[in-house]
């Protein structure tokens, strides 16, 4: 009953955002057509506002609007794939209910990380720093971006604000704070870095991390879990290989990489100093070297910005802090792999397991009375055909899980592993 009570949960939340973030945009789009006055306003929310003569744009509040239109697109869009890959899957009757329901949010992140690392990347690879980190710190602190920059950059940032709207709203798992850790940091650097003009920062961190987000992400294990989940076991396990080696690489190597550039090249390439936010001058006028010269980039784009030691500090303090979640995951996430090397399946060992299990139990026992009623034999969730009169399945119990032996003394590691692992 209580995987019952979560599912229906589950279901419920995702409709109503539905519900909600579509009737928001809605009104938008109906008070941009019917009221002109307000149109200067309602435009900000899909419009990229501070466009310059050049083609370039800048930094500014109401670009606020603008994430918060994505924010809200970004709901509806989710909430709208997940229910409609949740019912056909469901209406497939090839895995559970709830084993449906994780099928659909890995395939809208699947969706979403495709193409924000396809974008992501494009940029990167006609950049001046493609392969050169030293251009990352060369045109600082000039506030001119692209187009294509500031739409993906901003865009990014309101996927990350959807997701810790999203976690805080449905049900929540046993990795809850780890998450909302990791999202709050993650949305907190990208919002510095835009302050401060290092978009191209946060654009190849961004890249560093959709190419295993892509692959296999550290926080919905998608391609994986949805091989798993088609039972396709061999191809699941070689996926998470690739993901093991790709993780390593571009988390712990290029990551890395990228941390050790920020500490060698500033302030050599970029030399500590307070500049004008308008003219990009160099900065003397006491008045506007105040203690509280560090918050000016976030209040008013046009004012002193300044960067010294302590700027630096703490840019690189949160990227370090990310980088000991990602080795505290990786650590895991190589007891899981070393499990898969002894012969056993990588196998999710998340709490939900067992829940997913009673859950199948109680799908089937539903088909049976279902059987019993018309007198037709049925195919249940699991693949298992169910005649009528007959009891249900006997399940395996003990160390032997559905997908593989379960991993000793996993239980503690259960659900940050389940998100990368194999088993539905």
């Amino acid at each position: 009953m209580a995987v019952q009570k979560d599912l229906l949960f589950a279901n419920w939340t995702t409709r109503k955002q539905i519900v909600v973030s579509w009737s928001l945009i809605l009104s938008v789009a109906v008070i941009h057509s019917l009221v002109p006055l307000v149109r200067s306003y309602t435009r900000l929310f899909y419009e990229l506002p501070y466009a310059q003569g050049n083609g370039q744009y800048v930094q500014g509040w109401e670009d606020a609007l603008f994430v918060l239109g994505w924010l809200v697109l970004m709901t509806a869009i989710r909430a709208t794939i997940i229910e409609c890959v949740y019912e056909f899957v469901k209406r497939l009757r090839i895995m559970s209910r709830k084993a449906s329901m994780r099928f659909a949010e890995q395939g809208f992140l699947l969706i979403y990380d495709f193409t924000s690392f396809s974008m992501g990347m494009n940029i990167l690879v006609n950049s001046s720093y493609w392969l050169n980190f030293e251009e990352l710190w060369s045109t600082w602190p000039s506030r001119e971006l692209s187009g294509e920059l500031k739409w993906y950059y901003l865009v990014q940032l309101a996927f990350w604000l959807q997701q810790l709207l999203a976690i805080n709203l449905e049900e929540r798992r046993k990795d809850f704070g780890q998450m909302f850790l990791h999202h709050c940091v993650t949305s907190f650097l990208m919002y510095v870095a835009y302050a401060y003009r290092w978009t191209n920062v946060g654009n190849v961190i961004l890249c560093i991390m959709d190419v295993v987000d892509f692959l296999l992400p550290a926080d919905r294990k998608q391609l994986a879990k949805m091989l798993k989940y088609l039972h396709y076991e061999v191809a699941c396990n070689i996926m998470f290989g690739i993901f093991l080696a790709t993780w390593l690489v571009a988390r712990h190597g290029i990551y890395v990489n990228l941390c050790w550039s920020i500490y060698r090249d500033v302030p050599r390439v970029m030399p500590f100093a307070c500049y004008s936010g308008e003219t990009m001058e160099l900065e003397t006028d006491p008045k506007k070297l105040s203690r509280w010269r560090y918050f000016n980039p976030f209040f008013d784009q046009k004012g002193t910005i300044c960067l010294d030691r302590n700027i630096k500090s703490i840019f690189l303090g949160l990227l370090l802090m990310l980088q000991v979640l990602s080795i505290v995951w990786f650590v895991m996430i190589i007891k899981v792999a070393l499990s898969v090397l002894k012969g056993e399946a990588a196998n999710d060992t998340r709490s939900g397991d067992e829940d997913e299990g009673g859950e199948e139990e109680e799908e089937e026992k539903e088909e049976e009375c279902e059987v019993r009623s018309n007198g037709k034999p049925t195919q249940s969730a699991n693949g298992k055909a169910m005649a009528s009169g007959s009891e249900t399945p006997s399940r395996q119990t003990g160390i032997f899980q559905r997908g593989g032996i379960r991993v000793p003394g996993s239980r503690d590691r259960k659900e940050l592993i389940g998100r990368v692992g194999c088993n539905g």
